[in-house]
């Protein structure tokens, strides 16, 4: 699969998980990819009518694209390493990184898409301990908590 089949094959997953998000029944789904594009399906759409229809769900929906840049990742409480992943998220903030710089280390580094999603033990360690060399290399106390 190239990268271009990729990111088609993303976006796809994008705009249906924003139908679903917003609670959108199938027939006006396929209502507004008639009314702008007409065709039935996603899969009839180039990347560029994928991104004009991610954009229109957009302002259909929350006014926010997804993955824009957040303030803060919920972890749940039933998270057994919600403690620790709260402390990482703290130390990201500390060391001025954006959530989604930390998503793609993780990812690139554990193979894990989100923080939510790790569950390694090791891995938040190793997360853990390198954030907290680096705070200490600024001169800043990793633990001010």
């Amino acid at each position: 699969m190239t990268k271009r089949e990729q990111k088609i094959r993303d976006m796809r997953k994008t705009v249906r998980a924003m139908q679903h998000r917003q609670g959108m029944d199938d027939s006006t789904y396929r209502y507004i990819l008639d009314a702008m594009f007409g065709v039935e399906s996603t899969t009839q759409l180039s990347l560029k009518q994928l991104e004009g229809l991610r954009r229109h769900l957009v302002e259909m929906g929350t006014g926010k694209m997804p993955g824009a840049r957040k303030e803060w990742i919920d972890i749940p409480k039933s998270d057994p390493h919600a403690s620790q992943k709260r402390k990482i998220l703290a130390m990201c903030k500390d060391l001025g990184w954006s959530f989604a710089y930390l998503n793609t280390r993780i990812k690139t580094q554990f193979g894990v898409e989100h923080i939510v999603f790790l569950h390694d033990q090791s891995a938040l360690q190793i997360l853990g301990k390198d954030m907290v060399s680096r705070l200490r290399q600024r001169g800043q106390d990793p633990y001010p908590y």
